[in-house]
């Protein structure tokens, strides 16, 4: 069929008021691990597969008892929140925050105060950091305020060490992600953030207020004698989770998949967060089925096959599950927060890149979609739509979701959601920030490239690596001309080194698309578009300072990682919470793009590009590459002895 034609015939028939629909009913759910508003949430949208024609639904369930292991880590226990409010003084005082007005209020896996509540002392301890912190004052059974910070990690980081030191309780107004100027705590002070306990086991309840209950706070406490009411009724418990999943049957390479996933779980309600990615999939779902049925697609060779989960969990227990089918697998196309409106919001619908240690023609190929599919409205002098009003952009990978597990088993994962996002994970967002406009445009995209890929041909797949190959060349010239007389004309041009052999290998990643019998004359092919990568390569860097050599090796880093366990990114375990925060300052005086974030997808990294034959130095270099960061191996050495500390990587001496 005619590429137009198909965008044509799938952009008429997927709807996004019906994912708008589907994701404003699941805000009606609190869907914590566990949960019965999760179980309801997931048990409406199997409803919705089946109602929307796909193939097969089915549900296969597993235990959350935190004990079971899944890819040699253990499902944390289910959790599930009644009621909760914290009042200044008394239980007849003035009330700062409550369950039933922001759901959000209550971090998952709190444990409970006693029935009826209690009132304590309240204790400042600022941002609860430091050991320290919790010196300064008596703070042993009472109740601390722990203030935010820009680092995501300091909540867990302070939360841990308030509970080490005693605490009865925790209140915090912390903040995740935040991105100045919109969202910041000052910039934002109403919301309440959603957030996890540091553990499936913690000794002290701890509920979130808003940035000015939080001032208030810390006024009174500055005066000594403050004291706080709370009552938290909430259940930690051995529960189950449920995997749902569905197909689209494919012909005759229907053991072969290109997969959705998503997770239904989310706090708050009514809460928009994470309701999109299963609204999305039922859409797709139904538009493959209807144009199937009625003739106007046929239907594909690969089988379509959907994920909705427990964010992570029911990931590790699919790849464990479902091992021929991991195998058999192209790619894990993830769906996090795909409808947000973005002039409410302040957000970009963002196509994230599947991570670069696992070279992908999927990053190319979903790219030069996005600028095929149809926008909203059209230029002044012709009748074609052309303009978009949805911001639809290409980033590097990010490691926010479900797309973090697949490639550490080697399967490309790109993650769709929006960015940045005032209301992300907190009361504030709510289905009246969702648009349909921004379902479509995703939606469309989304369902033309899956339908593609599972189609696929030897014929497709020659197409597919042009795609990879063209715009490789073009990239490489991009990156040197933007580099060309600057002062890094050195990492310029081993940034082009990496990106060229990356690229490479991406072109001949789309042979396992082909046909067997076509494999052969493909890989001529792959052949070919590699070595006209490899002349740009040489030409473009001939464009910068024929001294612009290579940095001096770091001989310590000659040493190559080696896996001790088949499991995901452990990210910065064996780390200490404020060596990283050293790291992070050296790092940024280096390089002022870096930020304390910036840890986590080199930490998801490190892990990913260990394949028993890079040494650090290697690796090292392939991820300042991808992210284009200036970074040195010895702060890349340094997160690999954290993990051998914790017994997931040995580090071997070169052979």
């Amino acid at each position: 069929m005619n590429r137009q034609d198909l965008i044509r015939i799938i952009d008429e028939e997927l709807s996004g008021e019906r994912a708008l629909e589907a994701a404003t009913h699941m805000t009606a759910f609190y869907r914590s691990p566990g949960a019965s508003g999760y179980h309801r949430a997931t048990d409406f949208v199997a409803d919705l597969f089946r109602e929307n024609g796909f193939d097969k639904v089915w549900v296969e369930r597993y235990p959350l008892d935190g004990e079971t292991k899944f890819v040699t880590q253990s499902m944390p226990l289910a959790w599930d929140p009644f009621s909760a409010e914290l009042r200044i003084g008394s239980a007849q005082g003035e009330l700062l925050v409550s369950y039933e007005d922001a759901p959000s209020c209550l971090p998952w896996w709190t444990p409970p105060t006693p029935k009826g509540g209690v009132t304590l002392e309240l204790v400042d301890v600022g941002t609860g950091e430091r050991p320290e912190d919790y010196q300064k004052q008596d703070v042993r059974g009472k109740v601390v305020l722990i203030r935010s910070t820009d680092r995501a990690s300091g909540w867990g980081h302070a939360a841990t060490l308030a509970m080490e030191a005693g605490v009865a309780g925790i209140v915090t107004d912390y903040m995740l992600y935040q991105t100045a100027p919109f969202r910041t705590r000052e910039t934002l002070p109403e919301p309440v953030m959603l957030l996890r306990m540091p553990g499936i086991r913690n000794t002290a309840w701890a509920i979130v207020v808003n940035y000015p209950a939080a001032e208030k706070l810390a006024a009174l406490a500055a005066n000594g004698g403050t004291k706080v009411f709370a009552d938290v009724q909430c259940t930690t418990f051995r529960g189950e989770g449920q995997n749902l999943l569905a197909e689209i049957h494919g012909t005759d390479k229907a053991d072969e998949f290109i997969q959705f996933v998503c997770h239904a779980t989310a706090g708050t309600k009514p809460g928009a967060n994470c309701a999109s990615g299963p609204a999305l999939q039922a859409e797709m779902g139904r538009t493959f089925a209807k144009l199937i049925a009625s003739g106007k697609i046929p239907r594909p060779r690969r089988s379509i096959r959907f994920l909705v989960n427990v964010e992570g969990q029911g990931t590790k227990n699919y790849v464990h599950n479902h091992p021929k089918a991991i195998e058999n697998t192209h790619v894990v196309i993830a769906l996090d927060s795909v409808g947000h409106d973005q002039e409410k919001c302040k957000s970009a619908l963002l196509f994230y890149h599947s991570p670069d240690s696992v070279p992908t023609y999927i990053n190319d190929f979903y790219g030069s979609l996005m600028e095929q599919t149809p926008k909203e409205t059209r230029w002044v002098f012709h009748n074609v739509n052309s303009i978009p009003f949805v911001n639809f952009l290409e980033h590097p990978y990010c490691p926010w979701s479900d797309n973090k597990y697949y490639p550490a088993f080697g399967i490309p994962s790109p993650l769709l959601m929006s960015w940045p996002d005032l209301y992300f994970h907190t009361d504030h967002l709510t289905a009246d920030n969702l648009d349909a406009k921004v379902f479509k445009r995703g939606g469309t995209t989304t369902a033309l490239a899956a339908y593609l890929l599972a189609c696929a041909g030897s014929d497709e797949v020659e197409d597919i690596m042009r795609v990879v190959g063209a715009r490789s060349q073009s990239r490489l010239a991009s990156i040197a001309m933007a580099g060309k007389g600057g002062p890094e004309e050195g990492r310029v041009r081993s940034r082009l080194e990496h990106y060229a052999r990356r690229d490479q290998e991406a072109v001949a990643s789309a042979i396992s698309l082909a046909d067997e019998a076509d494999k052969a004359r493909l890989e001529s092919t792959s052949a070919a578009i590699q070595k006209e990568i490899g002349d740009r390569l040489t030409e473009v860097s001939s464009w910068l300072s024929s001294d612009a050599g290579a940095p001096e090796e770091y001989a310590p880093g000659n040493v190559v990682p080696r896996r001790l366990v088949m499991r995901d990114a452990p990210g910065l375990a064996g780390t200490d919470y404020w060596e990283l925060y050293d790291m992070w300052q050296e790092m940024e005086g280096r390089d002022p793009k870096m930020r304390y974030d910036s840890l986590r997808i080199i930490g998801d990294e490190i892990w990913n590009f260990v394949d028993g034959k890079r040494s650090v130095n290697d690796i090292a270099a392939a991820i300042g590459a991808e992210f284009d960061f200036d970074i040195e191996s010895r702060h890349v050495l340094k997160l690999f002895q954290g993990l051998v500390k914790e017994g997931f990587v040995a580090l071997d001496n070169p052979g």
